[in-house]
């Protein structure tokens, strides 16, 4: 089944820190270097919302290409495109109690909306498993590094990056609706407290 509708963003997104963390180097935007050629509604769901597993071509690893399974525009995982065919991570996605995680952080966020005249910016992406990644962008680079993250306490994020090996920092937050530098209409932005990889303030994308 070929996908005919635009992709979220959030997947894009999630695919350039994927590349950026396979080679710093790639210039590539992930537009270019990935394209769609199956889409796999799984007959799954959380809170009323489906499951969809997108395959790309990959002009880095054209063997296998690259998957994505995403929960509405949320990404679960990434992997080779197999991986968008198995039913199995999002049953255990639906499943999955969240026990240490707060929901409304889930997703991928960006200071773009808080940047105006700003020369670089940071987005990062954070995944029900626990894992995800932060990214600085900006004229010259993209650097993007994986992480693992719970909330200990309420409003408490901890996050340890490199996973595993990375020192463990505390970043109190708030998430709620706030108006961007540009824009007279509210969106749904997280406030930390310390700032967080690059800035204090994120929107969530789609």
């Amino acid at each position: 089944m070929k996908h005919t509708t635009p992709l979220p963003n959030s997947l894009w997104r999630s695919l350039q820190a994927h590349y950026a963390m396979l080679d710093p180097e790639e210039k590539k935007q992930a537009e270019d270097l990935a394209t769609a050629r199956a889409v796999h509604d799984h007959r799954v769901t959380r809170d009323g919302v489906p499951y969809t597993g997108i395959a790309l071509d990959c002009l880095r690893n054209p063997e296998h290409g690259v998957g994505v399974l995403l929960h509405g525009t949320r990404v679960v995982a990434v992997g080779t495109a197999d991986l968008a065919a198995r039913t199995d991570l999002a049953e255990r996605d639906a499943r999955d109690s969240r026990t240490g995680l707060d929901e409304s952080l889930l997703g991928h966020w960006s200071t773009v909306p808080f940047d105006y005249g700003v020369m670089e910016c940071s987005d990062f992406e954070l995944r029900a498993d626990g894992t995800g990644w932060a990214s600085v962008t900006n004229a010259f680079m993209e650097d993007a590094q994986l992480l693992t993250w719970h909330c200990p306490e309420p409003g408490v994020l901890e996050v340890r990056s490199p996973p595993e090996i990375g020192e463990a920092r505390r970043h109190r937050y708030r998430v709620g609706p706030e108006v961007p530098v540009d824009s007279t209409e509210p969106v749904m932005s997280i406030t930390f407290d310390p700032a967080f990889v690059y800035g204090p303030q994120y929107a969530k994308s789609t």
